[in-house]
């Protein structure tokens, strides 16, 4: 007899129910996944639906502290600067079998893992994994952790599918070389097995995606039996990723400077500060003009996530900052300096009105063919309610609209480049905003922040 089956025993016995720190669950019959480390079921708590995530192994010791050692793992992951992409811990706790604890995490319950979504696999999809995995990873082995077991069951999809990342605290210890290494190779493993089903494969994945060519190599270097081709770094990855897809970082940083500077050539380089609308309409048409270019290396930061910036203008002084995401503009902020890799524009954005949707005020909804307001819900699940009738949407019909209850600011730099992408200052915007809540933003405020991003990369680099 095993811990496995003493578990299986446990459970039956008690007719799957257990009582926890958070109060009594039921869990379902059967579990949702296995794994080498535990099983994972659903369960009721407190008629809220979770899952509960078992750690079994013969080799858990037979003593009381063991719990309370692999919460203090835990708690590194639950006390992060960022909790986004990173799957939500309610709770820690443990039961006890025999001798014998088994420690369990309260966890929110997930839609399934990266091997059942799977089947929507297309370029947009593995674009979108590539970055998920690369901002993740990266963001681990700035705060010095490392995950050493990405793989596609540890990669679950939430109600908006989008993916988080789950097991990160299991693997933490100190950052080493060979823990960059490992990571990194797990992302060219990921990323070959959403493409074939396998990674005991040599066709580059531009054989199934033409337009993912430039992956070829990132892939080819991540698996490199070659300790010396391989990426030293995430960043490095993401690097090459640029200067493959077409422009340089020099190009890069070029165009968005002279975007910012041909705006407003009297005040710059420096800080200026703008109200008048009809320069802020020609500041976007230009960034609009050049969307394509820029593709996926200009950025923007609100208090709580990074999203690609490609704007486009909308109806009654709107604009969209991606193709979802509307916000009405107050005024901006832009600086440039002779470096050029700190020029950021910070717009602060009104707070707008709700949408009447199926009689109910929304923030979130869809038109359909140009016409039909419908729910975001109803976009994202592809089918719509018309008078009484399910109808079947056309994906390429549907435009969502997704607007800020709350008056407040966004910042947009170049990716990779600026002080603020850097794994350092991973708080250091967010710790802003908040102060901007607070206080009308002036160039002092500005000033600090960019200080302190420099300070906190310069610390960063002398480690």
């Amino acid at each position: 007899m095993n811990i496995k089956d003493d578990f299986d025993n446990y459970l039956q016995l008690n007719k799957y129910k257990l009582t926890l720190g958070l109060g009594d669950c039921l869990l379902a019959s059967t579990p949702l996944g296995n794994g080498a480390n535990g099983v994972v079921y659903k369960a009721k708590l407190q008629e809220t639906e979770v899952a509960l995530k078992f750690f079994l192994s013969d080799a858990n010791p037979k003593k009381k502290t063991f719990p309370e050692d692999f919460k203090k793992r835990f708690l590194q992951v639950a006390l992060l600067d960022t909790r986004q992409n990173i799957v939500q811990y309610a709770d820690f706790d443990s039961i006890r079998i025999g001798d014998t604890y088994i420690p369990v995490i309260v966890m929110k319950l997930y839609k399934g893992s990266l091997e059942t979504f799977r089947t929507f696999s297309s370029p947009a999809s593995f674009v979108k994994l590539f970055k998920f995995l690369t901002q993740t990873i990266r963001f681990l082995h700035s705060m010095g952790m490392v995950h050493g077991a990405v793989k596609p069951s540890n990669i679950l999809i939430d109600d908006h599918n989008e993916f988080v990342l789950t097991d990160i605290a299991l693997t933490t210890h100190t950052l080493s070389t060979a823990d960059i290494d490992a990571d990194i190779t797990a992302i060219g493993e990921v990323l070959l097995w959403y493409v074939f089903g396998s990674v005991q494969v040599s066709t580059p994945v531009s054989s199934v995606y033409k337009e993912l060519k430039a992956y070829d190599t990132i892939i080819r270097r991540c698996l490199s039996p070659r300790p010396e081709e391989r990426f030293r770094s995430v960043e490095e990855m993401c690097i090459q990723l640029e200067q493959l897809q077409g422009h340089t970082p020099e190009e890069l940083l070029e165009t968005f400077t002279l975007i910012c500077r041909k705006n407003f050539p009297k005040e710059l380089p420096a800080f200026v500060h703008c109200t008048d609308q009809k320069k802020i309409g020609k500041l976007l048409a230009d960034l609009v003009t050049k969307k394509d270019f820029f593709g996926n290396n200009l950025v923007y930061f609100t208090d709580v996530e990074r999203k690609v910036f490609s704007p486009q203008p909308g109806k009654n002084g709107y604009y969209k900052f991606d193709s979802a995401t509307e916000f009405k503009i107050i005024d901006l902020w832009i600086h440039s300096d002779n470096e050029r890799k700190d020029d950021y524009i910070l717009i602060h954005h009104a707070h707008t009105l709700p949408e009447k949707v199926n009689g109910k005020d929304t923030y979130k909804w869809a038109i359909y063919d140009n016409k039909t307001l419908i729910t975001w819900a109803e976009a994202m699940n592809g089918f719509a309610e018309f008078e009484g009738d399910i109808v079947a949407l056309d994906p390429d019909k549907i435009e969502f609209f997704d607007r800020m209850p709350f008056e407040g600011y966004v910042f947009i730099c170049l990716n990779y480049h600026h002080h603020l992408a850097h794994p350092a200052n991973n708080g250091t915007l967010r710790d802003y905003f908040f102060r901007f809540s607070f206080n009308y933003v002036n160039r002092y405020i500005l000033e600090d922040m960019n200080h302190t991003m420099r300070q906190h990369v310069k610390a960063a680099s002398a480690r």
